[in-house]
């Protein structure tokens, strides 16, 4: 402690002279544990064990402050999962609004899980008229509280929009487009893959398009087959990288009894400790042995059969599956 009591006495002496940063420091730290109070009275260990006192007591209220700030930014992090939970639990729009008997309409049911408090995985219905729906399912890049960021600013872009939402190949490169435009401001690249499906109980036919992400499983009980809906070349890439991207669209059937199970890659790559994941033929088995049952059945049966699969391992990516299930039966009636 010399040291301190040196560079103290010599910086005084020297007040006019270029100082030593070292010497800088010694009266600092000097200053700032013994205010204005003349430390060069104590003897060496009296000024060590203030010196330790001081330290101690800014270790404390650096303690205090940073578990503040912590419980802080948890509190808000736990008040956006909260708001994200619930914009997803939020009711099932009617579609159509008033179902006549032996007419299509739609039944939805959905999990999720997300990886950490906050995900990136996300889906929403947007009402487009009294017999039509666009289901919007995405993933954002990561997770966390910017993957969550962009699903807020995607939200408000799909709601914008919705007069396009229609016609889904459009609708999709609009939302692409002006994305990319508040994507210029961001210092680190962010971006979404998603699919965009839009079912119309009237005319019987639903179109859809995507921007790399995996089409989902398609399920016709009348016929009892399970495959995948198909988009032609070009895909497209995910929303917000190519500004002027170029997506194509298709369009499927609607009959009495189909099912369409949308899902995120998290479902397919959970992995157990070994490192395996749970794989796309996996989803497709378990798909396969719920055909019959209710659409809220599959997914559960999917859920829970990621579930045992991972066992104790945490899971890494977020986890979204919905389900849109097209009936002729009026709903308290309606079965799978």
């Amino acid at each position: 402690m010399k040291f301190l009591r040196s560079w103290n006495a010599s910086a005084r002496k020297s007040a006019s002279t270029p100082r030593d940063p070292a010497k800088v420091a010694g009266d600092w730290v000097l200053s700032q544990a013994f205010g204005k109070e003349d430390a060069s009275a104590l003897d060496d260990e009296a000024l060590v064990a203030s010196l330790e006192d001081w330290l101690k007591g800014e270790r404390q209220a650096h303690a205090v402050i940073k578990t503040i700030t912590h419980e802080e930014i948890e509190a808000d992090l736990e008040l956006a999962r909260d708001f994200q939970v619930a914009y997803l639990d939020r009711p099932y729009p009617k579609v159509p609004q008033t179902h006549v008997e032996g007419r299509l309409r739609l039944e939805f049911y959905h999990r999720y899980q997300a990886a950490l408090v906050l995900g990136g995985d996300f889906f929403d219905l947007i009402p487009l008229a009294p017999d039509a729906v666009g289901v919007f399912v995405a993933d954002v890049m990561g997770h966390g509280a910017r993957s969550a960021m962009i699903t807020a600013i995607l939200r408000t872009l799909l709601r914008d929009l919705r007069s396009q939402g229609r016609n889904a190949r459009h609708y999709v490169t609009e939302v692409n487009r002006q994305l990319c435009d508040i994507m210029e401001s961001f210092p680190q690249p962010l971006f979404a893959s998603s699919f965009y499906f839009v079912p119309d109980t009237t005319a019987r036919v639903a179109t859809f398009t995507t921007a790399g992400h995996p089409a989902p499983f398609y399920v016709s009980r009348s016929r009892g087959e399970l495959g995948r809906l198909h988009v032609p070349p070009p895909h497209g890439a995910a929303l917000g990288v190519i500004p002027d991207e170029r997506y194509s669209a298709s369009s499927v059937r609607l009959s009495d009894r189909d099912s369409f199970i949308f899902f995120t890659d998290g479902t397919y790559e959970a992995a157990n400790a070994a490192g395996e994941e749970f794989g796309m033929s996996r989803m497709q088995k378990v798909i396969r042995q719920n055909i019959y049952k209710s659409d809220q059945e599959i997914v559960d049966g999917l859920i829970d059969a990621i579930q045992e699969f991972r066992g104790d391992k945490p899971l890494e990516d977020d986890i979204c599956i919905v389900a849109v299930g097209v009936k002729t039966e009026s709903e308290k009636t309606g079965a799978s």
